[in-house]
């Protein structure tokens, strides 16, 4: 592989040579090589290669049906990052799975352990900015009550958008099955917190509190609103979130 020569790049098949770009940069390489479909899906030294595919296909659904569950948190989201970091999350953990046949391995296994659940509770749903760490560093999650309680927290100290008077923090618990990819979510109301005001306490818990039934995610919301009127008005591109725990 080698970087395309020249003022301008080009992508696609010329002669015996593949043309592609990636990120912006031009590459070029020697075409062919490789196997062909029948030969993945029928030869037995590709086992390893159909082992994978599966695996992949796996974490892709699982990746989709997770982010959907969440997608009360997520909406505004977007991007090819967002979507691969996920998946490379779900792809690391199952493959913590010590249990399972190589093509079987999957998430809930390797939720099983400990570094499974800790890559699940520190994955970082957005870009995790000052504000969003110095709220889950005031705040303490109590799965009995599913009560977030955040501690002298003082909003006036960061960054925020020119328009913002209001932060809003939602409180979710998802409780989600991995093997049949289904799920349930319960929110908190919104808190909406002055983004002038000094050092608060306060504590979020959702409408209805109900035990998970398969495994338990608690996710904090946080987004900017301005007030127009009496009304609290969600601003564009002012989306956080992040996993505050899960159930063992």
């Amino acid at each position: 592989m080698a970087r395309q020569k020249g003022p301008f790049t080009i992508s696609g098949t010329l002669g015996d040579i593949n043309y592609y770009i990636a990120r912006g940069i031009g590459y070029e390489r020697k075409a062919g090589g490789g196997f062909d479909g029948y030969a993945i899906k029928t030869k037995a030294s590709m086992q390893p290669v159909r082992d994978n595919y599966n695996e992949f296909g796996t974490c892709s659904r699982l990746s989709k049906h997770f982010r959907l569950a969440l997608s009360p948190f997520l909406i505004g989201i977007k991007g090819k990052l967002f979507y691969s970091r996920m998946m490379q999350l779900f792809l690391s953990i199952k493959a913590l799975d010590g249990i399972s046949i190589r093509g079987k391995r999957n998430v809930k296994q390797g939720l099983q352990t400990t570094k499974g659940k800790n890559l699940l509770k520190h994955y970082a749903l957005t870009y995790q900015t000052p504000l969003i760490k110095a709220l889950t560093a005031h705040g303490r999650f109590n799965w009995e009550r599913q009560q977030l309680t955040i501690s002298h927290f003082n909003p006036s100290l960061f960054k925020k958008p020119n328009a913002a008077t209001h932060i809003g923090l939602t409180l979710g618990i998802l409780d989600f099955d991995f093997d049949s990819l289904a799920s349930s979510l319960h929110v908190s109301p919104t808190y909406f917190l002055d983004v002038c005001s000094g050092s608060t306490s306060f504590y979020l818990v959702p409408n209805k509190v109900k035990v998970p039934v398969h495994f338990g995610v608690a996710v904090l919301g946080i987004r900017f609103y301005s007030i127009e009127g009496d009304e609290f008005c969600e601003l564009p591109r002012s989306v956080g979130a992040v996993i505050l725990d899960c159930t063992d």
